[in-house]
């Protein structure tokens, strides 16, 4: 039992022997796993898709994640734990987490209600989690639950629960109601922190302009409120948490993102709708004024604000203090409207970019779905290093003809390192039949570059898994990992023979993507040379198991010009020829 754990530990028995008011612990309990009839189709997949969803558990419904804002899946990089907050099924207002403590292998118990008893364990909406771990232990035991969300009052939007499971799995949540009057939002937001003993979430309410509260923590348990002068209704004409992505921490420092109408924005931005990040150095308890991105200046194309929307916004902070935002644009002034995916870019001490990751198909309706809350489910996520960017979002490629409300959507994703741009946006699972939304993204990879996917699906036992329905059926729980940094292997896919597929694109700049197989388990390498044989890059060398395999290859610091990739697997030598254009 590691030194952070037991200091804990005491904490938690002095909080209990305190009697602190509103607060209970409860046993783990086993409730709500998945009927052995409850299916997830998965047979009628495209080819080249590559995630694959497991069922973790069930709930009543899939409105707890119809949202883009908030976070219903964490990761901890450090103790390579998962954890999944949901409502239930039998009781659709309990607010439950399922784990795994192998990087989503196989998954434990369900853990809940994670009201703790209070407010009869039910009427809870929307829930966030995070990982808190203080001292990056590789013990799941060290490693602290964050759970927040809201309460119903009299069938209203008006509490809230905080809650804190002291270790992975541990079942002893310990929870706090607040209510004290204030109309809470429906989203309330936190990031996961690791390296610190502060955490911070932070809630907006109704009633006064998306005003900002704080809720700080030095010991994991005991959370105080504060109202800082920065997030007060006085600097925003109107804030929208709902609309932005919350709190990161990165570097020691919190960060909170908020998609507002800034009193100081800049004209002509001031009484738009924009996009702010305000920074704390001591750990939650005082905040800078907001970085507010001029949003009229990097996009004059969308500058006219009646024939401008933006529908989905998600923001990180990299290890070198550069700001990112994603953000879905729409021209409505242009016939069709056009619809594009951005990434603003701020680097420490620079000043704001706008680049345009994807172009999408147009569509017709701007909640892209029966829930204005989804959109196109823009998510980030960091490298453990903290200098690679995970992008995702999804689309409904069949374009200008289709004018239906519902999309039949696909994920995809892109990657972007500083100096190197993004790389090629793949489509992540490419399944026609299959509407592919709610899904969300933890915001952390795996050393390894694998991203963690949350996806709420109507049961194929219980009807509609084909579109978007997350009121009338009970909604399975899915989990999947991908790789998105590096080698990524295809779930699902048997090579049959060895292959080495044309790059795509082909020419390319910067980057492009080289598909291959092996039929057995083999020592592999797959390089890039010049044309007179010099060795540029090794994209693969180790022993790879039989499958199929794709890597991205960014070619940014070489010159243009024709490029060899060789795959060798064993006995097998195949060679073929890319072009890089710049």
């Amino acid at each position: 039992m590691s030194k952070n754990f037991r200091y804990f530990l005491v904490a938690l028995l002095v909080l209990s022997v305190s009697a602190v008011a509103g607060t209970k612990k409860v046993p783990m309990a086993k409730i709500d796993n998945p009927a052995t009839s409850d299916v997830f189709k998965v047979d009628d997949r495209n080819q080249s898709a590559l995630i694959t969803y497991t069922l973790v558990d069930s709930q009543a419904n899939g409105f707890g994640p119809g949202n883009i804002n908030v976070n219903p899946i964490a990761y901890d990089p450090y103790s390579n734990s998962v954890v999944i907050i949901h409502r239930g099924r039998a009781v659709s207002g309990q607010v439950l987490y399922a784990y795994s403590t192998n990087g989503g292998t196989t998954w434990g118990n369900k853990v809940g209600p994670l009201q703790g008893g209070l407010a009869g364990n039910t009427n809870g909406r929307y829930p966030s989690i995070a990982l808190h771990n203080p001292s990056k232990a590789a013990d799941k035991d060290s490693v602290l639950v964050q759970a927040v969300f809201p309460l119903l009052v009299g069938g209203a939007f008006g509490g809230m629960i905080y809650s804190t499971d002291p270790g992975v799995g541990a079942g002893s949540p310990l929870a706090s109601i607040d209510s004290a009057g204030v109309p809470w939002s429906s989203q309330m937001t936190s990031g996961s922190v690791y390296g610190s003993s502060n955490f911070v979430f932070v809630a907006s309410n109704f009633s006064d302009n998306g005003h900002m509260s704080v809720f700080r923590t030095t010991d994991g348990v005991t959370f105080t409120k504060s109202d800082p002068a920065q997030m007060g209704a006085a600097k925003f004409y109107n804030a929208n948490l709902d609309d932005a992505s919350g709190v990161v921490y990165q570097g020691g420092n919190f960060y909170v993102g908020v998609y507002a109408q800034f009193a100081a924005a800049v004209a002509p931005d001031t009484g738009a709708f924009t996009l702010g990040i305000s920074k704390s150095t001591d750990g939650g308890a005082t905040w800078s004024e907001f970085d507010i991105i001029p949003r009229a200046a990097l996009t004059p194309a969308y500058a006219t604000n009646n024939g401008y929307r933006r529908i989905g916004n998600d923001f990180a902070v990299d290890a070198n203090g550069g700001y990112h935002w994603l953000v879905t644009e729409i021209d409505t002034l242009a016939s069709p409207d056009k619809w594009s995916v951005f990434h603003y870019y701020k680097a420490a001490g620079g000043s704001w970019t706008a680049t345009k990751v994807r172009d999408l198909a147009e569509h017709r309706n701007y909640s892209y779905g029966t829930l204005d809350q989804t959109r196109t489910e823009n998510m980030l996520a960091l490298s453990v290093d903290g200098k690679t960017l995970a992008a995702k979002w999804i689309e409904d490629g069949r374009g200008a003809t289709y004018a239906d409300s519902l999309p039949i959507a696909d994920v995809w994703t892109s990657t972007w390192k500083a100096g190197s741009g993004w790389t090629t946006p793949v489509n992540r699972t490419n399944t026609p039949t299959i509407n592919d939304q709610l899904v969300h993204m933890a915001p952390n990879l795996n050393s390894a570059g694998e991203a963690f996917f949350f996806r709420s699906q109507a049961l194929l036992d219980q009807g509609n898994y084909t579109t978007y329905d997350v009121a009338s059926f009970p909604n399975g729980v899915y989990f999947s990992k991908d790789m998105l940094v590096g080698v990524r292997k295809e779930q699902g896919m048997v090579a049959g023979s060895f292959n080495l597929t044309q790059n795509y694109p082909n020419p390319f700049n910067p980057t492009t993507n080289i598909r291959f197989s092996i039929p057995a388990n083999a020592l592999t390498t797959l390089k890039v040379y010049n044309m007179v044989g010099q060795e540029v890059a090794t994209l693969v060398n180790g022993q790879k198991e039989a499958g199929v395999y794709f890597v991205d290859f960014d070619g940014s610091k070489l010159a243009s010009g024709v490029y060899l990739y060789k795959l060798q697997s064993g006995s097998y030598v195949e060679t073929k020829k890319m072009v890089l254009v710049k």
